[in-house]
């Protein structure tokens, strides 16, 4: 597995760039552009809910993705904040048509082959999985 760690603050125009850092690198071993969109989607919304949510306040903070890639199997994604977490139980259904939020969570999950939310040592995760085949590698 080849692993590579990319930080920046938690503002707007930082973790965009962080998400198109991570799918440029991506890229250069991915070759399935349909994978790699699913990958750069799931990354936004899981670093905009980091911009949103962790820091209460404009408190400032930190986001850090960790990307695993093993190549011919699989990427592995961590979103990593160390603010306040996820206040009640994570819900991976969509919301009603009238909500104005909480579809986040559902669309990473529909966009990845697992996903999970975990807290753990003062880190708050959103790990992302996602095959994909060996035909999407590049050589």
């Amino acid at each position: 597995m080849n692993t590579f760690v990319f930080r920046c603050e938690a503002e707007p125009k930082a973790a965009r760039r962080l998400v198109k850092s991570v799918i440029a690198l991506a890229g250069e071993y991915i070759g399935d552009q349909g994978a790699l969109h699913d990958l750069e989607l799931a990354l936004c919304e899981a670093s905009s809910n980091v911009v949103r949510h962790a820091y209460q306040g404009g408190a400032p903070g930190g986001i850090e993705i960790r990307l695993g890639l093993t190549p011919g199997k699989s990427a592995d994604i961590e979103v990593v904040d160390w603010g306040r977490g996820f206040t009640k139980e994570v819900c991976y259904e969509n919301a009603a048509p009238c909500s104005e939020c909480g579809r986040g969570m559902f669309l990473i999950s529909s966009l990845a082959d697992g996903c999970e939310v975990r807290r753990h040592g003062g880190e708050n995760v959103v790990a992302i999985h996602k095959n994909i085949g060996n035909p999407s590698w590049k050589s």
